[in-house]
């Protein structure tokens, strides 16, 4: 079990837009593909920062959904579901500066 600290959809339409989700796959050594990727944000046994990929969107559509009801954040993921774990999380990643101006997210996301 993991408590989540957050989520995103990491596709085309959830992500700022087409040019931004390949940016952000480009920094995150990650395929772009149709479906794109669910991000877990979670925290080591350190106290790290760390994001679970995930190729299952609809999964963490429903776990967002979930959230916002009221449920708890700590969860099992199944494992089967998680593609890897990129250290931190997407608005700290280097090469942030390299995603297009535009759709940089504020310091509020």
């Amino acid at each position: 079990m993991i408590a989540i600290h957050g989520a995103m959809l990491a596709t085309a339409d959830d992500f700022h837009g087409p040019a931004a989700y390949l940016a952000l796959c480009a920094v995150a050594e990650l395929q772009p593909t149709a479906e794109g990727y669910g991000f877990l944000l979670a925290l080591d046994g350190d106290g790290e920062p760390y994001t679970a990929v995930l190729w299952d969107v609809a999964y963490v559509r429903l776990r967002l959904s979930a959230w916002e009801a009221g449920e708890a954040r700590d969860v099992t993921v199944p494992a089967e579901k998680v593609i890897g774990h990129i250290r931190e999380w997407p608005w700290m990643w280097v090469g942030f500066a390299a995603w297009p101006a535009a759709t940089a997210p504020s310091a509020d996301a």
